[in-house]
């Protein structure tokens, strides 16, 4: 894939070349300086809200919410183990909050403890679809996105996500139900 990224790459390079070089630098500066902004505004909403789950996580609040979920984990997954129930209350509760590249340490801890239970099949399909289309409350990461943009109204799109990633839960925790047994 890579190979192919840099064929479309130097492939552009050399038609703008052609076409209009005197833009050729400028189009590669502006776009590196750009890339280098969004970068930086993603991995701040990432830092805030990492840091606001290390704080769950060290007071204990993880834990509390973790054993108030536990029969809704239980309903999607099974009986899963205590920590395995923690990890993905903890993952889940990143999605919902928009932060999809910062669930992934909490997912891969998750599906860790999971191998060890009994249905850790079923379980890790149903943590996977619900990781493939977690319905997100607070879409931080698009928000952040259309902020360094320059959207006029980057929270227009909160309703619509909010319904497009609650159906698309609904039905992959409907297929996985009747797909996928449980041992």
């Amino acid at each position: 894939m890579n190979l192919v990224f840099t064929l479309v790459f130097l492939i552009s390079i050399i038609f703008l070349c052609f076409i209009s070089p005197d833009t050729v630098l400028s189009a590669m500066l502006t776009g590196g300086e750009k890339a280098l902004t969004l970068s930086l505004q993603v991995v701040t909403v990432y830092a805030v809200w990492l840091g606001v789950f290390e704080i769950m996580d060290r007071s204990g609040l993880s834990q509390k919410i973790a054993k108030w979920l536990k029969p809704f984990i239980r309903f999607l997954f099974g009986d899963v183990s205590k920590e395995a129930n923690e990890y993905m209350t903890l993952n889940i509760s990143a999605n919902l909050l928009g932060m999809s590249g910062g669930t992934t340490p909490m997912g891969i801890k998750s599906v860790l403890a999971l191998e060890n239970d009994k249905n850790s099949y079923y379980a890790i399909v149903m943590f996977f679809v619900i990781n493939a289309t977690s319905v997100q409350l607070i879409p931080s990461s698009i928000l952040a996105l259309r902020t360094s943009m320059g959207s006029i109204n980057p929270s227009d799109i909160i309703l619509p996500t909010i319904l497009a990633t609650l159906l698309s839960t609904i039905i992959g925790i409907l297929l996985v139900k009747i797909f996928v047994r449980k041992k």
